[in-house]
């Protein structure tokens, strides 16, 4: 959803800020994870506590217990 050029400006601005660190990718030299660091964890902790009543007000009071588990089933196949 995001061109190539704008996810690492993107990464950039948050490294920068100490919210993420890019690591080696072994496999494959070229490649790089990002990786979320104590900051930024920190940082989404407090963000969550906003995001979690929208979230439960524009999308979780509109399914089912048996909707939501297959949506989390599907999105947990990410991981």
């Amino acid at each position: 959803m995001l061109a190539q050029y704008n996810l690492s400006r993107l990464i950039d601005r948050l490294e920068k800020e100490g919210l993420v660190r890019r690591e080696a990718f072994a496999e494959d030299g070229r490649g790089r994870w990002v990786v979320i660091t104590d900051a930024g964890r920190k940082l989404r902790e407090r963000m969550w506590t906003v995001y979690a009543r929208s979230i439960e007000t524009h999308i979780g009071c509109k399914l089912a217990e048996n909707e939501a588990k297959t949506i989390a089933g599907l999105l947990d196949r990410f991981l």
